[in-house]
């Protein structure tokens, strides 16, 4: 329930949608790579470009390897994005630590020693604070949350249904209890960005016309 306030108050938001891949799309040898592992369970991820703003699509693939003897399970929903303006980090979270009151997500599951692979197209939007400058609260560095389902057992009518998101309100108090105590997490290392706002642009400014000298 605590995440589901947090992510109503937070002052950010993605609009992201995934998809998965059979082979790992992730390019090890990438500098803008970020990674986290805990628990046996490893994310590795790409962020393309370096920028934040609102008018700018972020594309992020990510490569989530269970490491386990068991199974594990993913939600395959909208991430959860949150801002924290002290530390000036914007964390992505894909998955979710706690299910929907009503509507279900479809679960990916990832068997032991596997690995999947994702992608996402984020649509930034960040309310900035005001202040005598608006870049002094700005989303300066980026990461990554993975939260997983430690045991797809109890979960069974969820995983790899067709539907995005199913409607089952009974189901959803049913499983309410299992999917917080069986929910884990593993965060990335952060990433510097850079915020741009509208009317900014890496170009330097042109030159002013010179003006010619008088004629005598």
């Amino acid at each position: 329930m605590k995440s589901l306030l947090r992510a109503a108050a937070a002052p950010a938001l993605f609009l992201i949608v995934a998809a998965c891949a059979s082979a790992p799309l992730v390019n090890m040898k990438e500098p803008r790579r970020i990674v986290g592992t805990e628990n046996d369970v490893r994310i590795d991820a790409e962020i393309v470009g370096d920028q934040l703003s609102p008018s700018v699509r972020l594309p992020i693939k990510y490569d989530i390897t269970n490491n386990r003897a068991t199974a594990i399970a993913v939600a395959d929903l909208i991430p959860d994005t949150t801002y924290d303006p002290e530390t000036l980090v914007l964390t992505v979270t894909l998955g979710s630590e706690v299910p929907g009151m009503e509507f279900l997500p479809r679960l990916v599951v990832i068997g032991p020693g596997q690995k999947k692979s994702f992608s996402v197209n984020a649509a930034v939007k960040v309310a900035v604070p005001g202040g005598p400058s608006p870049f002094l609260h700005a989303p300066q560095a980026l990461r990554l949350k993975l939260n997983f389902l430690t045991d797809p057992k109890p979960f069974e009518k969820l995983i790899d249904i067709p539907e995005k998101v199913v409607h089952d309100p009974q189901l959803a108090a049913e499983i309410f209890p299992k999917w917080v105590e069986g929910n884990e997490s593993v965060y990335t290392n952060t990433l510097p960005m850079r915020w741009m706002t509208a009317g900014m642009t890496d170009e330097p400014a042109p030159e002013p016309p010179r003006r010619r000298r008088p004629v005598p």
